[in-house]
């Protein structure tokens, strides 16, 4: 009786947990994708200022941070991973296209293309997801 209390507490702070661990899921591999960059475009001499900087980081680090909110929040539940994982690029598209919005508005054209690229990478995810290969289960 103890371990199935136990196993059923997991899988309720797991659905807890889901939606706030896909956010930090996206933020890190943003990071990381950043840091990373830093390192490897400085070796061939790019600056982070260039255009070809900034092409980097806003593709790179933006489609890293769509794929990572839905495989991340996906893999983070106990059950209806495929059924989550879609759920999640719904709302990942329905904020980017909240984000693209003020982006548009202050024209900011490096935030536009950083939501097409976190769109394109939660599709990537997604399509991967629902042609089965990418494990999710």
């Amino acid at each position: 009786m103890g371990a199935n209390t136990s196993s059923k507490a997991i899988d309720i702070l797991r659905w807890v947990a889901f939606l706030p661990g896909a956010a930090v899921a996206a933020w890190l591999a943003w990071i990381l994708i950043n840091i990373l960059g830093r390192f490897s475009l400085s070796y061939v001499g790019i600056t982070s200022d260039s255009i070809w900087g900034q092409f980097y980081f806003n593709t790179a680090g933006h489609s890293a941070m769509g794929a990572a909110f839905v495989y991340i929040g996906a893999k983070i539940v106990p059950s209806y991973r495929k059924v989550v994982a879609y759920v999640l690029a719904g709302a990942a598209l329905v904020l980017g296209g909240f984000l693209l919005f003020p982006a548009v508005m202050v024209r900011d054209w490096w935030a536009v293309w950083g939501c097409i690229c976190i769109v394109l990478g939660v599709g990537a995810v997604v399509y991967l997801i629902h042609q089965g290969e990418t494990d999710i289960e």
